[in-house]
């Protein structure tokens, strides 16, 4: 009985240190990054390095799909890597608590956070599609364009 405690002791023993030695594998930093994790991850370059282990996991998980999602799903991750990475740290922090706090809402709630959002960036996109108009010049009509400073003569 108290050897086979002892084989069971050890073999948790075991176990348990393979685990902790897999769970505490560190991650690649930016420059041991193949070219193409490099040129997906683009977007999140500059903080790489600053990422602990498991956000980097993450995204090398998110790399290893890539190249089976759709052009749209490839652009629309990019998109949003491309807008947390101009993110402050403190508006981060602001972004996955509200995403934590969304997350407990009943599914009806979400949908309608979600409906308002795509509505946003809706109106964002069109508005970015309208050009700007003109500004009156002093006699009331559009202004011209700029025209080109004259070349010096010889």
């Amino acid at each position: 009985m108290a050897k086979a405690l002892a084989v069971l002791t050890f073999g948790l023993c075991i176990a348990l240190s393979t685990f902790a030695a897999a769970a505490d594998k560190k991650q690649p930093d930016w420059a041991q990054l193949t070219p193409e994790q490099q040129q997906i991850l683009a977007p999140l370059a500059s903080d790489w390095n600053k990422l602990e282990d498991r956000p980097r996991k993450k995204w090398l998980l998110t790399v290893k799909r890539y190249p089976k999602m759709k052009p749209e799903q490839q652009q629309r991750l990019q998109t949003q890597m491309k807008d947390w990475a101009k993110l402050t740290p403190e508006q981060r922090a602001i972004a996955r608590a509200n995403y934590k706090k969304l997350a407990k809402q009943p599914p009806e709630k979400r949908e309608a956070v979600k409906q308002k959002w795509q509505e946003h960036q809706q109106r964002k996109q069109a508005l970015s599609n309208s050009a700007p108009p003109l500004p009156a010049g002093p006699s009331g009509d559009k202004a011209a364009p700029p025209s080109a400073p004259a070349s010096p003569s010889r």
